[in-house]
């Protein structure tokens, strides 16, 4: 690995270079000013020009550094400065620089962050020699992910209250891509993406063999599955599965709507999943992780502020939901269901008040009609598992009253 410093980069709109003291005007107006802009960054929005001036004054001074990277991004268009992207830490034992960008909100969704994501990582790799680029964001600002996405880096999970930005502390989303992987057509090994008309019953089958004998002797999460997609409340942009590299569909995950009602009436439409499945030979394999944190950076771009789940705590504790008795949000009779678990997406919503939550009536239905749908598969034997009484246990306990 050989560094560079902040050299002089081009695309097709961009020109990627050191940033100079004529450029504090620009930068402040065009996106340092934006509170916008900081909202999710670690440094605070500028107060005015004088700030941003000593600011591109200490970058020009990094600029004597070989291992010092960050540069100006200017729109060829307009020529002037639109936003930043600089590597925030280099190490030379992993032979690794994490990313950091912004640009001013005038030219957002216009592919112009991808844009210069995807010079910056080619000159690293190509030039440079670094074995692996990686970048973070908050999952609150969920299209930072999608530009991530967008250059080839690969999810790697959540750190939760790993970070801090002008919100306060923050999870972070990590994204990489390493040099083997650079340029390369082949698939990633699991690509999480929408689900098509066409594979519904392969879904539903791949459900069926995922809970056969799980919670009771059979399952019918297949025909929830198959009957979910006509419902109202169901969310086709969060109905997701789970590709694995040679093209099998391995896991899914489905959302609908579900509602909390304070003791005043006021009702608030919020976010349940399930079933979520991941194929027997794929189980353990992490799958079910990339499907929920695909989905909840999804549903935050939705607007949805809330999810509530009956689940087994140990397998969702990790993933950041709490108990139910945590927000005061409770069952419909009063009580404090143990597998209620609560994720709160987007803060503001659980502020203290006592919900009622209500479940979509999506998830009725006639258990004889769903004996019949399971009939139009290969018959799967019935047998009694240990599963299914620790499944009871925490579907029939309830959290002593607060």
């Amino acid at each position: 690995m050989k560094h560079k410093g902040t050299v002089r980069l081009e695309t097709d709109r961009l020109i990627l270079r050191p940033f100079t003291p004529e450029d504090a005007l620009p930068m402040f107006r065009n996106w340092a000013s934006d509170k916008e802009v900081t909202r999710f960054l670690t440094w605070p929005t500028h107060k005015d020009v004088e700030v941003t001036s000593r600011v591109i004054a200490d970058w020009c001074k990094g600029y004597e550094a070989p291992d010092y990277y960050q540069w100006a991004i200017e729109l060829k268009e307009i020529k002037e400065p639109i936003g930043s992207i600089a590597a925030v830490k280099t190490d030379d034992r992993t032979e690794s620089a994490t990313i950091g960008y912004c640009i001013g909100r005038r030219w957002w969704r216009q592919g112009i962050t991808s844009e210069a994501l995807r010079e910056v990582i080619r000159f690293f790799f190509e030039e440079v020699g670094m074995n692996c680029v990686n970048a973070c964001h908050d999952p609150r600002n969920p299209n930072s992910g999608r530009v991530m996405r967008s250059c080839g880096m690969a999810l790697e999970g959540t750190w939760r209250a790993g970070g801090i930005n002008n919100q306060g502390v923050c999870d972070e989303t990590w994204y990489s891509i390493l040099r083997s992987e650079y340029g390369k057509e082949a698939k990633p090994p699991i690509t999480i993406r929408r689900e098509k008309n066409e594979e519904q019953r392969t879904v539903e089958a791949l459900t069926r063999q995922a809970f056969w004998n799980v919670y009771g002797p059979g399952c019918t999460e297949h025909y929830v599955v198959h009957i979910l997609r006509k419902h109202e409340d169901f969310i086709p942009e969060l109905d997701l599965v789970a590709e694995s590299a040679d093209g099998r569909i391995v896991g899914n995950v489905m959302y609908t709507k579900a509602r909390l009602i304070d003791e005043n009436g006021n009702e608030a439409v919020i976010l349940t999943f399930g079933p979520i499945s991941v194929h027997p030979d794929f189980q353990r394999r992490g799958i079910s992780r990339l499907l929920l944190e695909y989905s909840f950076e999804e549903a935050r771009r939705l607007g949805y502020q809330a999810v509530v789940i009956f689940g087994d705590p140990d397998n969702y504790v990790s993933r950041g939901f709490k108990s139910c008795s945590r927000y005061h949000v409770c069952a419909q009779d009063g009580s404090y269901p143990a597998a209620m678990l609560v994720l709160e997406l987007i803060p503001g919503l659980l502020d203290g008040r006592k919900w009622f939550y209500q479940e979509s009536s999506a998830y009725a239905f006639d258990p004889a009609a769903a004996e019949q749908f399971d009939r139009q598969f290969d018959p799967l034997k019935k047998e009694y598992r240990p599963s299914q009484e620790s499944f009871y246990i925490h579907s029939h306990s309830v959290i002593r009253s607060l």
